[in-house]
């Protein structure tokens, strides 16, 4: 069985941004578990624990879901909190420019995916970059509310889409792309 998710993934100039946003808010919190910068990504859809011939009908769905979907101008936006600020569970950065257009793409994936029996996603397709998961008795958290982001970095593409293999480990979550669709970036 393989741990399994759709994503897409960031431009470097936003992983080496939200690293540095990373390390200032650390020693400012405890109890929280940080994602590595290298795993930052937009999660379209977990999939959770398939074996080979699902992963491959996932990827058939995915690249059918892609095919046509341009790649996306976007930029980083704000800092938010799942559910909300005063009781989060997962600290995130969301889109500015580019968080309808992502939507659009989630959406064509995810329909292929329910049209190959992986029935419709457990929940709407938010545009957010996970950037920590808040652990019971977590301190700080006034501190990640009253943050204001430095000048984050120009635009830039999301135009891969990957299926992704997860593979837990105490040191945190290792990724391995198992199939990596470009979308098509519109002519300049």
């Amino acid at each position: 069985m393989v741990r399994t998710f759709v994503a897409l993934l960031i431009p470097e100039p936003w992983i080496e941004y939200l690293a540095a946003v990373e390390r200032d808010l650390k020693p400012l919190t405890s109890g929280l578990s940080w994602v590595k910068p290298e795993n930052l990504h937009l999660t379209v859809r977990f999939l959770g624990d398939l074996g080979d011939s699902g992963v491959r009908r996932a990827g058939a769905a995915v690249t059918r879901g892609a095919a046509e979907a341009p790649a996306i101008r976007a930029s980083i936006g704000g800092l938010g909190a799942f559910p909300n600020a005063h009781r989060p569970r997962v600290l995130w950065a969301g889109l500015g420019e580019g968080a309808e257009e992502s939507k659009g793409v989630a959406r064509s994936i995810n329909d292929c995916l329910k049209q190959d029996g992986f029935g419709p996603a457990d929940k709407p397709f938010k545009p957010h970059l996970t950037l920590a998961r808040v652990r019971e008795g977590a301190t700080g958290l006034d501190s990640f509310r009253a943050y204001r982001l430095p000048r984050a970095p120009a635009s830039g593409w999301l135009d891969r889409v990957v299926l992704m293999k997860s593979d837990l480990h105490p040191t945190g979550s290792r990724y391995t792309p198992l199939l990596e669709i470009r979308l098509r970036k519109p002519e300049l």
